[in-house]
């Protein structure tokens, strides 16, 4: 892997910053996103999973995808140094969500934090959430 390789893609700014991302987490994407030098930032979403309803899901966005029109379904904005993007029927689904990433024994994973859920589904996969 060539290190003088620095991934830019610069995106119309958008002011939603309702999430939060911890350090941990924050160095693990960064290393994920450096992987492909075509790889330009993440994708934050919510998928129907499980019997409580949702979980969140979390892929990265490469540049190939962007030659063909922008979704305008979709914001994009920075978080400190990272490129996200959130379809806008997502947004109250990831609205105050706190993502964390962690190293347990040989497990690690990313954890999203939210505290408008309702209840989890008992293996912790999937989640309900009070809109309200």
């Amino acid at each position: 892997m060539n290190k003088n390789i620095v991934n830019t893609y610069l995106t119309k700014k958008s002011i939603y910053k309702n999430i939060t991302i911890t350090e941990d987490a924050m160095k693990q994407i960064l290393f994920l996103i450096n992987l492909n030098t075509d790889n330009i930032g993440i994708r934050l979403s919510i998928k129907k999973s499980g019997c409580a309803g949702f979980r969140y899901t979390m892929n990265l966005v490469k540049s190939s995808e962007f030659k063909k029109e922008k979704n305008e379904k979709e914001i994009s904005f920075f978080y400190k140094n990272i490129l996200v993007y959130i379809f806008s029927k997502d947004i109250p689904f990831l609205e105050g969500v706190k993502i964390d990433f962690i190293t347990s024994n040989i497990n690690k994973i990313f954890k999203f934090y939210n505290a408008k859920l309702d209840k989890f589904c008992g293996c912790g996969e999937s989640f309900s959430i009070n809109l309200k």
